[in-house]
């Protein structure tokens, strides 16, 4: 089992945070088992090859992010990896 992981900041809202991260996820197509909307700090997904789990956690002025993926490929989580976090980095908000 391989597992890639990455932390940062972005000026966000739980609840919007969280919600790109399902999209993400569901972007790469990949079912959602862990939801957005579920009271929690986390999204977890993936299909038989990948899974990929991120926590968004609020901050005073930010929102602390973490994508990680694991997989038996390293290639596969670390693609799935770095595919997420740049959807969830890419988003901007539209009020």
């Amino acid at each position: 089992m391989f597992a890639h992981w990455g932390t940062f900041t972005k000026n966000d809202t739980l609840g919007d945070c969280l919600g790109v991260a399902q999209s993400a996820l569901q972007r790469q197509g990949f079912q959602v088992w862990d939801l957005a909307g579920d009271g929690d700090y986390q999204v977890i997904g993936g299909n038989s090859a990948v899974i990929a789990n991120i926590v968004c956690v609020p901050q005073s002025g930010n929102i602390w992010i973490t994508v990680s993926a694991y997989s038996t490929d390293s290639a596969l989580a670390e693609r799935t990896r770095n595919d997420v976090r740049t959807y969830i980095v890419n988003s901007v908000r539209i009020d």
